[in-house]
């Protein structure tokens, strides 16, 4: 990831909506009803990223990008 690139973060596990203790999602995304879709603003503390979503910024990281919880669907020139 560098600044300027597009990501976009998975989506959350589906979950169970029959289990009678089922509340929905609160995550980050979930909650601020995110399409996931953000640009990378520039450099954070311990080798991250501060990224702007739709919902507001958040932090991500080279092992969120390793395993697979985030992509960069459009890198900057």
């Amino acid at each position: 990831m560098k600044i300027g690139d597009l990501v976009k973060v998975k989506d959350c596990e589906s979950l169970d909506t029959n289990h009678p203790l089922w509340e929905s999602c609160q995550c980050f995304f979930c909650a601020g009803d995110s399409n996931r879709v953000g640009v990378v603003i520039g450099p954070a503390p311990r080798n991250s990223w501060h990224v702007m979503f739709d919902c507001g910024s958040w932090r991500l990281d080279g092992f969120d990008e390793a395993n697979g919880d985030v992509k960069v669907i459009s890198e900057s020139r």
